[in-house]
């Protein structure tokens, strides 16, 4: 891995960069806590055993968790997208859920549903998430619903795509316009940024 700085190190300049980024966009949400989890109009559906092994691995992420058998779940090519960044590349990816601890001194699942969405085929997997974050910042709690998509290829059984869309909101892309593409262009600089202040090393391979 090209990134290799110690958590000790980028910890500190990492929170600072990125807590405003997500407690903005958080606060931009319309979430609540106490509600249940929303389908953003989709059925729920009962997910198959490899389903749920690999939702399983892709929470720990979630819960603060980056472990190997979570990122051994991605392609080397693998992209990620929410509101906030555009991860190209594993290693990228593993510098955004490396720096949530950073950031959040708990992650809690607070509910999770597979979805029945004709457009997304096995072994590809849609599913909403309930996820309460605790800011180490203010000690705030926020509570995030999203929809996620985890683009599977069936070659492989690894992930090429994992699209989180908060409140089932699609992401911007440069395909909306003028404004698409600067939003785009700023979630990639922001990926790429905190790319370089993380360890992109699993957790369990830290010292």
């Amino acid at each position: 891995m090209s990134i290799t700085r110690t958590a000790t190190r980028s910890a500190r300049p990492l929170q600072l960069f990125y807590t405003p980024l997500r407690t903005q966009s958080f606060n931009m949400s319309s979430t609540t806590a106490g509600q249940d989890t929303p389908t953003f109009g989709l059925k729920e559906r009962q997910p198959s055993t490899e389903e749920k092994q690999l939702i399983d691995d892709v929470l720990q992420l979630y819960k603060l968790n980056p472990i190997s058998s979570a990122y051994a779940r991605y392609a080397e090519n693998a992209k990620f997208h929410d509101p906030i960044g555009i991860a190209e590349g594993l290693n990228s990816i593993k510098a955004q859920f490396n720096s949530m601890p950073s950031i959040f001194s708990k992650s809690e699942v607070k509910g999770m549903k597979v979805l029945e969405n004709p457009e997304v085929k096995p072994p590809s997997v849609q599913f909403a998430l309930s996820q309460l974050y605790t800011f180490k910042a203010g000690n705030m709690d926020k509570l995030v619903n999203s929809k996620i998509t985890l683009h599977v290829d069936p070659s492989t059984n690894q992930i090429t795509q994992h699209d989180e869309e908060w409140d089932g909101k699609p992401n911007s892309t440069g395909e909306d316009g003028f404004f698409g593409k600067l939003n785009e262009m700023r979630k990639k600089f922001t990926a790429n940024t905190v790319e370089k202040m993380a360890d992109t090393r699993p957790k369990d391979q830290q010292n």
